[in-house]
């Protein structure tokens, strides 16, 4: 890792948020964007902080989780252009440690237990498990699955950018396509968990080679629109969604739903995710009093579960390498 004096100059990283108290409306911070706005919490009492029962009732609750440290993330130098780099990898030994972690506060914190006790409102109990079809997120996702007693839907679209793929460009012999896992494949290693048949020869394919940036970002747009329509339709009943994603997949989501303009190249702002944090989003589809749509950013890179020994990942370095030479987190 580099010092931080050889750190780019024009690169911001938001880091884990400090908290102390609750702030007054007249504190918050609004990024207004075409569509829908963020709400993001300067500073939020940690005792209250999955705690919101007075929030307006037709808000929906979306947990996104990033995937538990990969063999990938451990390499010295984790860019697609390592060869020792594995086109769908599996997790470390620390990886294991932070999934069951993530798994035991999950299941506690979020599961119906947690209900039982009064410690969260029913509508804040996650009901819907989506998950990376990437082996690392499904290796993460599994003791979560457990834990909540949920089976582990898997979502193509919710990938990490670039694919499934060997090689890199610029490379001898390029970048050759992987179908990642396929739908036998994932019934066989992950039993119970629910795949679309559209998945019955993989995810991806060679001829998709790797996907680009702008490729990615346009794929997140989707999903983004997708979470909108489930938010616009959402009933307590159906209770939180959650999604065990990727680093930059994380990032570009959390700036389409701020409202930030989609570029390549080197950024501005990047939001960086620690192995197995926890992030906590919720959208209000608005009403006839107030209408318009408006994403809070409840909670940003949690990982309080995981001892200070197992933390990994969220640098500034491996992000701004993945925008800059469209390098894979």
């Amino acid at each position: 890792r580099r010092p931080r004096s050889q750190l780019a100059s024009r690169v911001c990283v938001l880091p884990v948020c400090v908290v102390s108290r609750v702030v007054s409306p007249q504190q918050r911070v609004v990024w207004p964007s075409s569509g829908a706005s963020v709400v993001s919490h300067a500073r939020v009492d940690a005792s209250r902080v999955f705690d919101t029962r007075q929030v307006n009732p037709h808000t929906m609750r979306v947990y996104v989780v990033r995937h538990a440290q990969s063999a990938n993330n451990a390499l010295s130098v984790p860019s697609l252009m390592n060869p020792d780099r594995d086109s769908d990898p599996t997790l470390t030994e620390t990886g294991f440690k932070q999934a069951a972690a993530l798994g035991k506060f999950v299941g506690e914190r979020f599961g119906d237990g947690a209900v039982a006790d009064g410690s969260i409102p029913g509508k804040h109990q996650i009901k819907k498990l989506l998950v990376s079809p990437m082996r690392r997120c499904m290796l993460t996702a599994t003791p979560m699955s457990a834990k909540l007693g949920v089976p582990i839907t898997v979502r193509a679209d919710i990938h990490e950018h670039g694919g499934c793929f060997d090689g890199s460009p610029g490379s001898v012999g390029g970048v050759v396509g992987r179908p990642g896992l396929t739908k036998a494949q994932l019934e066989r290693e992950f039993p119970a968990c629910v795949v679309p048949v559209e998945l019955i020869k993989g995810w991806w394919s060679e001829q998709s080679g790797c996907e680009t940036v702008p490729q990615a970002q346009a794929r997140v747009l989707q999903v983004k629109q997708w979470l909108w329509e489930m938010a616009d339709g959402w009933k307590e009943k159906d209770g939180a969604v959650c999604l065990v994603v990727h680093g930059m997949f994380i990032d570009i989501l959390l700036k389409a739903m701020s409202g930030v303009n989609l570029t390549s190249g080197k950024q501005q702002v990047v939001f960086c995710s620690q192995n197995a944090c926890v992030h906590v989003l919720e959208l209000n589809s608005g009403s006839p009093q107030n209408l318009g749509r408006v994403c809070g950013i409840q909670r940003f890179n949690g990982v309080d579960h995981l001892p200070i020994s197992i933390q990994t990942g969220g640098s500034l370095e491996g992000m701004d390498d993945c925008y800059v030479n469209e390098g894979s987190a």
